[in-house]
């Protein structure tokens, strides 16, 4: 069951790319966190699809200039560093923020490597087990993940 609604943005590419950019985001210092805000009262859904995964929850009210805090579900890659960054990935990076020198918004593509690929929300990301999970399901684009890996 999709944690997001059908307005959620994916990365779409060919799977040759998707395994590239997997390989990419697994490279050694690249993410410095996947992130998962949720409103409070939604929690109970990423619990039930994302068990024991990390999440910061989002206060409902106003902020401290009157607008509405966040009502939805906000899934984001932040980077560290975007050195090397194949030419398939530049377009879905968006600005990053005082910590960190580029992000991710779209929400449904964090949520599949996150639900089908092995990665965690958090810091940590286990490669070894993201790379098994690629070989298992794109066999063929082994070698892409890897050259990813190597940029």
């Amino acid at each position: 069951m999709a944690l997001l609604g059908s307005r959620a943005l994916d990365i779409e590419v060919n799977t040759a790319d998707f395994c590239l950019i997997l390989g990419y985001l697994c490279s050694p210092g690249r993410i410095g966190l996947i992130e998962a805000q949720i409103p409070e009262e939604k929690a109970f859904m990423f619990e039930r699809e994302f068990p024991d995964e990390e999440y910061y929850p989002i206060t409902q009210g106003e902020t401290t200039g009157g607008y509405s805090m966040k009502r939805s579900h906000q899934l984001r890659i932040y980077f560290n560093n975007i050195n090397n960054c194949p030419s398939v990935l530049l377009p879905f990076l968006g600005e990053g923020n005082t910590s960190y020198v580029r992000r991710i918004n779209k929400g449904k593509f964090v949520e599949k490597i996150v639900r089908d690929y092995g990665f965690h929300f958090g810091e940590y990301q286990n490669v070894a087990a993201i790379r098994a999970i690629v070989s298992r399901l794109h066999p063929a684009n082994l070698t892409d993940f890897d050259r990813g890996y190597n940029l």
